[in-house]
């Protein structure tokens, strides 16, 4: 599937799609949710469809636009207009569809995929998309000293990326994988003549520089920090003709700014939170101006509270079990969350067949977790009301996210009450985005709340849950390391039988559970306001997709957002 969400954390750079990506906080993740994405399969607009702004939000800023070495849903998002795949799923029928590739072939022993450019593909300043800019983003990719190791943990059996001809590319794997097709052609392709360099970090340093063969275009000029970002139609796009005329994301950072923005008319489009869901789904001016979505799709993906498991108690499966057992989902979901989703059992998205639907949840039970503490060796040993360990050190630690959102906040505070109410002392520290990033990937952290979306109808996780991705910023930064589980990951890849694999993916989520790295909180729902002066938003298998909607030149409105 694609670290916490009110500035979201992308573990999927180059198209956003090769993984899990992670969500800075709770809600913020909710609010920017992946499954409205900018797939680029443009539909055939008419004359009277072309032309005006979709306006958006982002409750955060980019960190930064690089192609690669992006790691928030923001800069996600922006890559999904600019940047374009080889192919891509279809959104209703799940099946490949050509974009950059118009037909490939994938060899008997599914160890080498051949992909053939379509001829008609240039990239914004008009140069011709060739094998050698595959070859090239592949490179990147690959290249240790670039920082995107969430990308390139997708080609880890990859043996090499080829030029057959000036159109035409293979690639081979060394041994059988599942994902060997969808993988490799969930490259996103870069232009080589805009993005080559001499020195890893020159290309690490490019922050407000993409350029792509996508339907939009992005100038340095249309990023004004604290204001909004700018898409702009790519005039020369080789394929059918994009409606906006371009798209605006203003950076309202706080929920109700932005949905007294949506209603001022400032707004086209925003994801909300439960608790506003609620608020005005039964409003009457509402009702009026906007249709409401609420849908999931596997790219929701899960929230869950991250235990560091390198770092004492939590390198004790006990005390993560224990930790669960404290924390009530059931009210949480129900009170706080207006039953607007279902609690997690693992990391797989639950409609699918690699999810096992025989697992049930950890109930809450204090009991429990206090049996389970006492046999880890944490009991109130001198009547102060604090577990100690046997050396007499208080049980106590940081529970880190960023701040962001008051739903995220109130969370920390019901479940940290709990905690407290066992005897475990827990420090609440809430970092900007910028600064949680780096804590995260210094693994410099007790335990952190996070999101992961993005994810596919079967995931690959061996992005967030092999011991090899501990490593050079990976994904796997609670350090979970476990032998079994990396053996059953690594079979489970190269096995191409259906049946037998899925057996595979339920043992790895039932040591998952037995061991609970994580604290899976909720499979998210996506809930959405778009208005009716918006045409064409429906719900898709695999989301929504703006490229797909038109407002027309009589509802077009200005650059900055505001209400025409």
């Amino acid at each position: 599937m694609t670290k916490a969400e009110a500035s979201g954390r992308v573990t999927s750079g180059v198209a956003g799609r090769l993984g899990r990506f992670a969500g800075l906080a709770l809600l913020a993740v909710l609010l920017a949710a992946g499954p409205c994405r900018a797939d680029v399969m443009v539909p055939a607009f008419t004359p009277e469809q072309i032309g005006g702004t979709l306006r958006g939000n982002f409750n955060a800023e980019p960190q930064t636009l690089n192609p690669l070495t992006y790691k928030d849903l923001y800069g996600r998002i922006v890559n999904e207009y600019v940047i374009e795949y080889l192919i891509d799923r279809d959104w209703d029928t799940l099946e490949f569809k050509g974009i950059l590739a118009d037909r490939w072939e994938v060899s008997p022993d599914g160890l080498t995929v051949t992909f053939h450019l379509n001829p008609k593909a240039t990239f914004s300043d008009q140069t011709p998309v060739t094998a050698d800019d595959v070859v090239f983003t592949y490179e990147t990719v690959m290249n240790p000293k670039i920082d995107c190791r969430n990308v390139a943990s997708s080609y880890e059996d990859c043996k090499a990326c080829e030029k057959v001809d000036d159109r035409t590319v293979r690639f081979i794997w060394k041994k059988p994988f599942f994902l060997s097709l969808e993988n490799s052609g969930g490259l996103g392709v870069l232009p080589k003549h805009v993005y080559q360099f001499k020195d890893p970090k020159e290309f690490n340093d490019l922050n407000d520089v993409l350029v792509g063969s996508g339907p939009y275009t992005f100038s340095k000029g249309d990023w004004k920090t604290g204001q909004h970002l700018i898409l702009r139609r790519n005039e020369h796009y080789w394929g059918n003709r994009p409606s906006f005329d371009q798209i605006v994301y203003r950076f309202i950072l706080e929920e109700q700014p932005g949905v007294q923005a949506l209603l001022a008319g400032e707004l086209d489009v925003l994801p909300v939170s439960p608790e506003w869901w609620f608020k005005l789904r039964d409003r009457e001016d509402v009702k009026s101006g906007f249709n409401l979505f609420r849908y999931s799709t596997p790219k929701n993906g899960y929230n869950y509270i991250g235990w560091n498991n390198e770092r004492p108690p939590f390198n004790d499966p006990r005390v993560r079990r224990a930790m669960t057992h404290l924390v009530w989902r059931e009210q949480i979901l129900k009170h706080m969350w207006y039953d607007v989703g279902s609690i997690a059992t693992g990391p797989f998205w639950s409609q699918s067949p690699q999810d096992d639907k025989t697992i049930k949840p950890w109930p809450f039970d204090r009991e429990a977790a206090r049996k389970l503490l006492k046999e880890a060796g944490w009991e109130d040993r001198n009547g102060d009301g604090w577990l100690e360990n046997a050396a007499g050190q208080r049980f106590e630690f940081e529970f880190c996210s960023a701040s962001g959102d008051q739903l995220t906040r109130d969370m920390v505070r019901v479940i940290g009450e709990e905690f407290r109410r066992m005897g475990i002392d827990m420090h609440v520290r809430l970092y900007e985005w910028s600064i949680f990033t780096v804590k995260l990937d210094n693994h410099d952290f007790d335990c952190i709340m996070l999101s992961w979306g993005g994810g596919g109808v079967e995931d690959d996780p061996f992005q967030i849950w092999h011991s090899s991705q501990i490593a050079d910023r990976g994904s796997n930064f609670i350090s979970y390391r476990n032998a079994e589980a990396d053996r059953i990951i690594e079979v489970a890849r190269a096995t191409l039988d259906v049946p037998k694999r899925m057996e595979l993916w339920h043992q790895l989520q039932q040591l998952l559970h037995r061991e609970q790295p994580y604290t899976f909180l909720f499979g998210r729902e996506s809930l959405r306001l778009v208005s009716k002066r918006v045409k064409g938003a429906q719900v898709h298998k695999m989301g929504m997709f703006p490229i797909e909607w038109w407002v027309g030149k009589d509802a077009a409105a200005p650059a900055e957002g505001k209400a025409p």
